[in-house]
């Protein structure tokens, strides 16, 4: 027994000590690790210290040739941070900090077009360049700034417009009412030009940025689709209504404000625009050449006339635009919006300022490439009046006729938007109006001054145009849908911080064609009206009761009949031409497919019918009346934009 517990306790004791050696031996290797591990991390620790010694010295030294490159003595600011360089968009150089920041940008768009059916006074088919631009803006806080130019299509010649405000056609009878044949206005040339302030220091807490500032030629905030940069636009060419109403760019000065609760508000006071028919404030050809201008005669006015008078006060407007985005996130959008714009046209006509003096002019039916331009009111400020002189000569009267007619007293302007986004699927919509407060008595004015000029004892004896009513509208809208085929959502390019007020930027690609994706493929479809008519007579009606008035009289010859029976006509035909003022009325509908296979490469094509056409009463012998006729339009685009 004594035994056994011997045994028993001598066998514990042998593993007792195995353990005990086995767990010294654990230790000691544990122990010889980790002497390993802190050598290594020694090593590391003293690479890093070296490295971080001959970072400093590289600084060090390069701040030194910094250094000695300014004049001794000079105290100006130290060498700027390190720079960010990026060519994904354009040429970009940042600063580390985005205190700095200088751009180089373009983009260069490519269209052609035909035209099924009657192309009017269109072409039936065309290409050229939409635009062509370089662009340079950049940052340095708390200034920015933006300088654009458009090189395509520097010059557009007026052959078809409706304004018959300058030199006569030569060969026509006297009732020619002109068209202008001697001038070019600037379609290409400088687009923005501006300067702008946000410092922090004009901060609140209820604003999401300080407020910002804006001096030079700008968007004056007016309108979703006006302020929708041609880049991102869905639709190749703007609405109607928007390419008739909107203001676009003006030199002014402006002020935006960008809210917390995803609201913008946008005010701005602006005057002249690089992109108006004439700088000069007037009707006259001296507005381009001089004050010697022999025999001009405009809008049916005759004289002998070798001097015109130039000069009078420029237009300026006043324009804000407030919107709100109650819901917005990266799969859903609801904005609204409202803007509004006052216009004092002082003594500019539409020599000068025709997209406002003569709204419609310049619509090209929403396929510019084919110069299908139906609309346009004739010259709303009446152009010239009859002014006393005393300067006579052989029975010549000089300088007798103001280069103003001042004919509208002012005009104000309204738009209503809203837009929603659901997912891949986007709407928006507005309407636009434009109330035109007139003077009739500078129009009967006018009138007379064309009279006496035509050596006419009364109405009946010549013709005049003084386009009625005391108060004329013009107005018309659009709604537009776009699906987007391959999932991309309108609401993730929603862009509060645009500086000419909230607007939509670049789509967000999902497979972009470049990582080996499809990129972003969408339908769009619009409707869009466009009425310049407000009188008692528009298309057919008001070319019939013109040939029933003429009774044969036009290019072919004058009146026939008796002097009573062309008296009779010539009243009846003065009548229908004042009753009211007709510049046409326009229906659309547009069908177009986009494909954006990568940031800064689009093609679009689209198809414009028209629905509805009422030809205007322009008094223009070179516009083509083409009340009722339906052609559809095919314009395609190919855009590069960096």
């Amino acid at each position: 027994m004594l035994t056994a517990k011997w045994a028993i306790g001598g066998v514990a004791l042998g593993a007792l000590l195995v353990a005990t050696s086995a767990q010294a031996v654990d230790v000691n290797a544990i122990d010889a690790r980790l002497r390993a591990l802190e050598a290594e991390i020694a090593k590391l620790r003293k690479e890093a210290k070296e490295a971080k010694a001959q970072a400093a010295a590289a600084a060090s030294k390069a701040t030194n040739v910094a250094n000695a490159a300014h004049v001794k003595g000079d105290n100006g600011p130290p060498p700027p941070p390190p720079v960010f360089v990026s060519l994904k968009s354009g040429l970009l150089v940042e600063t580390e900090d985005k205190a700095y920041a200088f751009k180089i940008g373009g983009r260069l768009f490519v269209d052609g077009g035909g035209t099924a059916g009657s192309p009017g006074n269109a072409w039936q088919s065309n290409v050229g360049f939409g635009q062509a631009r370089l662009e340079v803006e950049g940052r340095m806080k708390p200034w920015f700034y933006k300088l654009q130019f458009d090189f395509a299509n520097p010059t557009t010649q007026l052959w078809n417009t409706n304004l018959p405000n300058a030199n006569t056609v030569g060969g026509l009878a006297f009732w020619s009412r002109n068209y202008v044949t001697d001038r070019n206005f600037l379609w290409g040339g400088w687009r923005d030009a501006y300067v702008g302030l946000q410092d922090p220091r004009l901060s609140a807490p209820w604003l999401a940025e300080p407020v910002y500032f804006k001096i030079g030629s700008q968007y004056e905030s007016f309108s979703l689709e006006a302020l929708a940069s041609s880049k991102y636009r869905d639709t190749i060419e703007r609405p109607l209504a928007v390419d008739a109403i909107a203001p676009f760019r003006h030199i002014g000065i402006a002020a935006g404000m960008i809210g917390k609760d995803n609201w913008t508000a946008h005010f701005g006071i602006y005057s002249l625009s690089f992109q108006d028919l004439n700088a000069r404030p007037v009707n006259t050809s001296s507005g381009n050449v001089g004050v010697y201008v022999p025999a001009y005669s405009g809008y049916g006015v005759r004289n002998a006339n070798w001097y015109q008078p130039w000069g009078g006060g420029a237009y300026w407007e006043a324009t804000g635009r407030v919107t709100w985005a109650p819901i917005f996130d990266e799969h859903r959008l609801v904005h609204i919006g409202v803007a509004g714009s006052y216009h004092q046209p002082n003594s500019a006509t539409a020599y000068s300022d025709d997209r406002n003096s003569a709204p419609g002019n310049r619509l090209g039916s929403e396929a510019n490439v084919l110069g299908s331009n139906f609309l346009g009111t004739p010259d709303l400020s009446c152009g010239r009046f009859l002014q006393p002189t005393v300067f006579q000569t052989a029975g010549t009267v000089w300088n007798q006729y103001n280069a103003a007619g001042n004919c509208i007293n002012n005009i104000e302007k309204l738009d209503l938007e809203a837009a929603l986004s659901y997912n891949n699927f986007f709407v928006q919509g507005e309407w636009l109006l434009a109330n035109y407060n007139r003077n009739t008595f500078a129009a009967a004015e006018f009138a007379q001054a064309q009279l006496t000029q035509l050596g006419a004892a009364s109405p009946a004896q010549g013709i005049y145009l003084s386009p009625g009513n005391s108060r004329y509208i013009a107005s018309g809208g659009y709604v537009q849908g776009e699906w987007w085929i391959t999932g991309e959502e309108k609401s993730r390019s929603y862009d509060l911080k645009d500086k000419n007020g909230v607007t939509f930027g670049q789509l967000k690609i999902k497979n972009p064609f470049s990582m080996g994706g499809w990129g972003a493929w969408g339908l769009v479809g619009r409707w869009s009206v466009l009425n310049l008519n407000n009188g008692p007579f528009s298309g057919g009606n008001i070319n019939n009761a013109l040939f029933v008035a003429n009774n044969g009289f036009g290019l072919f010859g004058p009146l026939p009949g008796t002097p009573a029976q062309i008296a009779n006509a010539t009243l009846l035909q003065n009548a229908i031409a004042n009753s009211g003022i007709y510049g046409g009325y326009q229906q659309n509908i547009t069908a177009g497919v986009n494909w954006y296979p990568d940031n800064g490469v689009a093609f679009q094509f689209n198809a414009t019918h028209v629905l509805s056409l009422k030809s205007p009463l322009n008094w223009n012998p070179q516009s083509s009346y083409e009340g009722g006729s339906h052609p559809t339009f095919l314009e395609m685009r190919a855009k590069v934009y960096f």
